[in-house]
């Protein structure tokens, strides 16, 4: 089974450590947290405050007995970091743009499921206007939560096929399905395509904000042929 590793995201080792521990044994006090994890009693409390601060975790304080912890949801904790990240992607973006001339497009290539699902999650819950476009099933469970972030926020509209059949959490997020075999094509707000090709840890993408390439994938999505 695969560490859970929050460190990537402003946690400490310890913290990673103590929600991994959380979630095992469900709500606990940190004297059990403590026992569980093998930690000094004040190092479990410390990471359990700190879980509670970044929102891993919440602190219910029964009156007269000892607070008890409980994680966070896996899918809330992963749309909760999802949103963070694109906010502090978006005010780098925003001071970046001030700061620059306007540059070429770029085209980037992508290599791995997990780099592949980290990129369309992050576009995902960044886009402002649209998403439109096909999604692989083996990526639907990666990127969930930033779909039910960008259908909740309201910010964006989302035109979203799975290819093969639909999840049975995708009411309200996808409208259909396509042959099991279409790759992935996404275009976030008419600007950026990522499109992959292969399956499993063979998967590989493209990104870019090339616009030919946009007006490309927006002629594929629509059933054209280039001229």
């Amino acid at each position: 089974m695969e560490t859970v590793d929050l460190t990537p995201f402003g946690f400490t080792p310890t913290e990673s450590l103590v929600y991994a521990t959380l979630l095992r044994l469900g709500p606990a006090t940190g004297y059990a947290v403590a026992r569980a994890s093998r930690l000094a009693r004040a190092n479990a409390y410390g990471a359990l405050e700190g879980l509670v601060t970044r929102g891993a975790a919440v602190r219910t304080p029964p009156p007269g007995r000892p607070a008890r912890y409980r994680p966070t949801d896996p899918q809330a904790l992963l749309a909760h970091l999802a949103t963070l990240q694109g906010e502090a992607l978006d005010r780098l973006a925003r001071a970046l743009r001030d700061r620059s001339h306007p540059g070429e497009p770029v085209t980037r290539q992508v290599g791995g499921s997990r780099a592949v699902a980290n990129l369309i999650l992050q576009l995902v819950a960044r886009a402002e206007r649209s998403v439109d476009g096909v999604l692989a099933a083996e990526l639907w469970r990666p990127t969930l939560p930033a779909w039910r972030h960008a259908t909740r926020a309201g910010g964006a509209t989302v035109g979203l096929r799975i290819a093969g059949d639909a999840p049975g959490d995708a009411a309200g997020i996808v409208e259909g399905s396509v042959a099991s075999d279409a790759p992935t094509l996404l275009v976030v707000d008419e600007t950026q395509v990522v499109v992959t090709a292969g399956a499993g840890d063979a998967i590989s993408g493209v990104w870019s904000s090339h616009p030919l390439i946009v007006m490309l994938a927006r002629r594929a999505l629509a059933g054209e042929t280039p001229a």
